[in-house]
């Protein structure tokens, strides 16, 4: 290996790795549904902070280009949804898929989005909970300048570690870049993000609620409004049409 030219594995990898080997489940590295798994408390002693992003996939679309993205998602859809799925549960996908769409790849990017990410966050804070560990939650909804992009995937990373000009191609707000790292930084010490007015980088008290089983509160990330909120009431997920995807996970 150490006589292939870096680019050849770079290259060759892009073909061969970037979102198309996943997780399996084959009862020997991966022995258990992960979802059942948590519920049954496998990790309670653990405090989980994690979240998702309103525009998830759009990074993709963005990195693949439009066209290509289109294609991949067409591929994808064809070869693993079209094969597992069953009429009613396809019917729900193409119901969902025909709403807030503008440019012809935003139904795709939304099913994508949702199917891997946003429901499988949600699900995780559920599983975590139901089996007496903590999650504390977050919806991140701050748009970047790129009119592709928007919100997506990774798109909070740079403002925790302090470098938004990795992604955002416009500048954020100081002090709620302040804010986030601050309560990244929080969790890390004392296993909570919530922050005092005292330590608040605008002086205002940010209290952060674990999520649970009946009010499923999320702390929503907007840039001029870092607030808590029901899940229900931001509706990260669609409960009915889409979240029956996470069944799917590492099969």
């Amino acid at each position: 290996m150490m006589k292939v030219d870096a680019r050849r594995l770079v290259d060759t990898a892009a073909k061969v790795v970037v979102l198309r080997i996943f997780p399996v489940r084959d009862g020997r590295t991966i022995p258990f549904d992960p979802w059942e798994t948590y519920e049954s408390g496998i990790a309670k002693d653990i405090t989980f902070l994690q979240g998702c992003n309103k525009d998830e996939m759009n990074c993709f679309v963005s990195d693949w280009t439009v066209e290509g993205f289109k294609a991949w998602a067409a591929d994808r859809k064809t070869k693993k949804y079209a094969q597992l799925l069953t009429d009613e549960e396809r019917a729900k996908l193409e119901s969902f898929c025909k709403e807030g769409a503008v440019e012809d790849w935003e139904p795709d990017s939304r099913l994508f989005g949702h199917s891997w990410f946003m429901e499988g966050a949600i699900k995780m804070s559920e599983s975590q909970t139901m089996g007496g560990g903590k999650s504390y939650t977050y919806f991140y909804r701050v748009e970047s300048s790129d009119p592709i992009l928007k919100s997506a995937h990774f798109e909070e990373v740079p403002i925790v570690f302090n470098h938004p000009e990795m992604v955002s191609g416009r500048p954020y707000d100081p002090t709620f870049c302040k804010t986030m790292r601050k309560m990244w930084i929080q969790f890390a010490k004392t296993g909570n993000p919530s922050l005092s007015a005292e330590i608040s980088p605008d002086g205002k008290a940010k209290e952060w609620p674990l999520y649970d089983q009946k009010d499923k509160q999320v702390m929503v990330l907007d840039e001029l409004d870092i607030h808590p909120a029901k899940e229900s009431e931001v509706k990260i997920v669609d409960w009915e049409r889409t979240c029956f995807l996470t069944n799917y996970y590492m099969l």
